[in-house]
């Protein structure tokens, strides 16, 4: 299994990487530890400085994709996706992966469009 999802992680950090046109790199917050792409300045009560839009973690049984982004007077940009994943499958912010497929690949690549384009960035990295 944690083969299977080091090879699913590994396939989503590869879509996300063509799609931003950078390599996502090694984040940590608090006990969160993963990839990081397009940073901003986020300011919390445990967090002030740059955190990635987008973020990707394995977990216990699945691999876990986090959207940092907020359209104003507009649902969570995840929830556009419920009839692919399912709804047991997305919260607010994250989108749990156990598989993908043709749709499934694209949909992730349409969400790293939509990071990068909401960001104000061009495809090139950080």
């Amino acid at each position: 299994m944690k083969e299977n999802l080091q090879s699913l992680h590994d396939e989503i950090a590869g879509i996300l990487e063509k799609e931003i046109g950078a390599a996502g790199y090694d984040f940590a917050c608090g006990k969160f530890e993963g990839l990081g792409w397009i940073d901003f300045h986020y300011k919390c009560s445990t967090h002030d400085g740059p955190f990635p839009r987008i973020a990707l973690k394995i977990q216990k049984n699945a691999v876990h994709l986090y959207l940092m982004l907020w359209l104003e007077g507009q649902p969570p940009p995840l929830q556009r996706y419920v009839g692919l994943f399912g709804k047991s499958a997305i919260g607010a912010g994250c989108l749990r992966v156990k598989w993908l497929d043709d749709d499934r690949r694209e949909a992730i690549a349409e969400i790293a469009r939509l990071a990068l384009r909401e960001s104000g960035r061009q495809k090139s990295g950080r």
